[in-house]
């Protein structure tokens, strides 16, 4: 494979995520606590998911399946051959549950891998728990030096890795916890060392917890804190926050380079045995949502599901959450927006299934049309989906050829979206592209809101000269400020001069613009 490819593998994380099995610390509600944040660790189900929140746990080994990899695909548990090179152990850090014990026999090849003495699990395979440049990560694993040996005076000096935040290539390690002497220490990539524990005698075989927050940085613009929680601390104390404005990534993504988390026992002294536990590996995003203005939600056509069509909808072939609205899949969601999928829904015309009015678009964000006066006329593009687009039909005709139809209220395209909680919308712009079915068809535009019960208009009428041409239109919105609740928008469509048939209009595609932000 060429090592560009590999760095292409970043932007594919977005579209998978590969989730813990069913961990009962999470569901006794562990929480992991910041200075400023509180994070659930959440049971996470199966599945694909397109992007992180802030505070999402991306990766979570708890080995409560009793199985090396945790039952996670990806995980390798060890190169080391020895049966017991690696083995799952009761209790683990929290009461009653389990963990991986990683042991090295100095002297035994069962022991010896990778060109060393050391057992060690890795991350590596497991594309959303790699990191990059520019992504924002909190690491959290717990340790147990299993019958740790006192080191004298004259005893050898080998450092023994315990974690390692690493980069492929052999580029220097960005960070590693290591146990040398009686001391536990930092070691960084530029070779600085920080002790942080003096005496790790009085915590044998007992669980230190550590947390790593890290931007990832190839200039000096990254960070690392390291934080440590002994036995009968009641929190994390931060124990080393020396690199800041600090390269934090080595080597070169171009080049085929990512970061990979590793845990386990790397080098031990001469003639010796070492065994170490580890438990809850977890990695949890820290990167927050975009707070500029800009797409909220867009999608290329309506919703690209729902109103118009038989049988359930399926989220996956319609909506999946990507990061970025594009001219490939044309679909965004921001990460801040309340998403639920919609109930199954019915073509308003289809005979099978028979219309039901119960089978209506539940759920945000979504789109609908007005269907106690609209209906579906039909779609081109081929098929439904993106590249497609969606005409209704019943729009009021024309008493006259030179009286065109007036602004109805009954007859509108529908959007709803709500922000999650805790968070507010700042709009700025609302954009469709459109088009009508014939010259005679309605050409003028009107948008409005739920804030005001849809009684005002949100910026001017705005008419269009074309018809089965695609044309793009937009609405100032800003006025729209601070909004916490579900909004809806309505556009509405009237100024038709036939006076006699079905006139029709179409959307292809909207873009809501604006902020998503955290309310104070």
């Amino acid at each position: 494979m060429k090592k560009k490819s590999v760095y292409l593998q970043k932007y594919m994380a977005l579209a998978v995520l590969f989730l813990a099995s069913s961990c009962s610390k999470v569901q006794n509600g562990l929480t992991s606590q910041t200075e400023t944040a509180k994070f659930p660790i959440a049971k996470m189900a199966l599945g694909p998911q397109a992007n992180f929140n802030y505070g999402d746990t991306i990766l979570n080994v708890t080995y409560e399946n009793d199985a090396l990899n945790s039952g996670i695909a990806g995980i390798n548990a060890t190169n080391a051959t020895a049966s017991d090179a690696a083995y799952i152990v009761s209790p683990g850090a929290t009461t009653l549950n389990h963990a991986i014990a990683h042991k090295v026999v100095y002297g035994d090849l069962g022991y010896n891998s990778d060109g060393n003495w050391r057992s060690e699990s890795d991350a590596q395979q497991i594309i959303p728990a790699r990191y990059f440049p520019g992504d924002e990560r909190r690491y959290e694993f717990s340790v147990m030096l299993k019958d740790w040996p006192v080191w004298n005076q004259g005893d050898p000096t080998n450092e023994s890795n315990l974690f390692q935040l690493k980069v492929s290539g052999g580029e220097n390690v960005p960070l590693m916890i290591r146990a040398q002497r009686n001391v536990i220490r930092i070691r960084y990539q530029d070779v600085s060392v920080t002790d942080i524990l003096p005496n790790i005698q009085p915590y044998v075989n007992q669980w230190i917890q550590f947390r790593i927050d890290v931007l990832w940085a190839t200039t000096a613009t990254g960070y690392m804190k390291t934080y440590m929680k002994l036995p009968g601390q009641s929190d994390f104390v931060l124990v080393d926050s020396s690199k800041t404005n600090y390269a934090t990534f080595t080597g070169n993504v171009n080049n085929g380079n990512l970061g990979y988390i590793k845990w386990g026992l790397y080098v031990v002294p001469p003639n010796s045995t070492r065994t170490v536990y580890h438990d809850d590996i977890r990695i949890i995003n820290l990167n927050q949502a975009p707070t500029t203005t800009g797409l909220i939600w867009g999608n290329s056509i309506p919703d690209a599901n729902p109103a118009y069509l038989d049988g359930p909808y399926t989220i996956t072939s319609n909506i999946t959450n990507p990061t970025a609205y594009n001219n490939t899949n044309h679909v965004y969601i921001h990460p801040n927006i309340k998403y639920q999928s919609p109930q199954n829904i019915v073509y308003v015309n289809s005979a099978s299934p028979a219309p039901n009015p119960t089978d209506n678009v539940v759920g945000t964000p979504r789109s609908d049309f007005s269907r106690s006066t609209l209906s579906a006329a039909g779609l081109s593009g081929g098929a439904p989906g993106p590249g497609g687009r969606y005409l209704v039909g019943g729009w009021v005709n024309a008493t006259s050829a030179t009286t065109p139809s007036a602004f109805d209220p009954t007859e509108y395209y529908e959007l709803n979206l709500e922000p999650k909680s805790g968070y507010y919308f700042n709009f700025s712009d609302i954009k469709f592209t459109v088009l009508r079915g014939a010259a005679t068809h309605p050409n003028t535009f009107v948008l409005r809101s739920s804030i005001d019960n849809f009684a005002t208009n949100i910026s001017a009428p705005v008419t269009i000269s074309g018809t089965t041409t695609p044309t793009s239109i937009a609405f100032n919105a800003s006025a729209l400020s601070n909004i916490t609740t579900a909004v809806t928008f309505r556009l509405y469509a009237y100024g038709a001069t036939a006076t006699s048939g079905t006139t029709s209009v179409g959307v292809n595609d909207f873009q809501v613009s604006g902020q998503v932000l955290p309310t104070p």
